[in-house]
């Protein structure tokens, strides 16, 4: 009895951890996982949910300390990075998105360039065509490289 009460508890924790994000990071830990819960429903509310949080070397390679954090808000996608206690939106314009209305958020990663803080870049999927939109760290926040590709 002891032990179907125990594989009961670990097969609830499993779907629970599971739905935690839509697509799932099986690498981000428990503590990431409710940071990125808790800076959504900060930032945005109860009805946001979380998409997908990964923690990069964003701002200086070698160095993991930036969680990022993608959620959505009805058919909008939001991006942030969290990053020694600060919250830094990611915006395509100034007030919009981080994905663009319309386009959905696919993946992203982090790009790597000699002398300079690495690249950020989401991909999202505008009408079928893939498509990238890079952020730098420049010492305060993430900008907005060079327009959406």
């Amino acid at each position: 009895m002891k032990s179907k009460v125990m594989l009961l508890t670990l097969l609830v924790v499993c779907a629970v951890s599971a739905s935690a994000q839509l697509i799932a990071n099986k690498k981000l830990s428990p503590d990431d996982l409710g940071a990125a819960q808790s800076e959504i429903k900060a930032a945005a509310g109860k009805d946001a949910q979380l998409v997908y949080a990964t923690r990069l070397d964003a701002a200086l390679k070698g160095t993991f300390d930036s969680l990022v954090v993608v959620y959505a808000k009805g058919n909008d996608h939001y991006a942030m990075v969290l990053r020694a206690g600060k919250r830094m939106m990611l915006e395509t314009s100034k007030g919009a998105t981080a994905i663009k209305a319309g386009e959905q958020f696919q993946r992203m990663g982090v790009k790597y360039e000699e002398g300079k803080a690495p690249l950020l870049r989401f991909f999202s999927l505008n009408g079928g065509a893939l498509k990238a939109t890079d952020y730098r760290f420049n010492g305060t926040e993430f900008a907005l490289e060079a327009g959406p590709k």
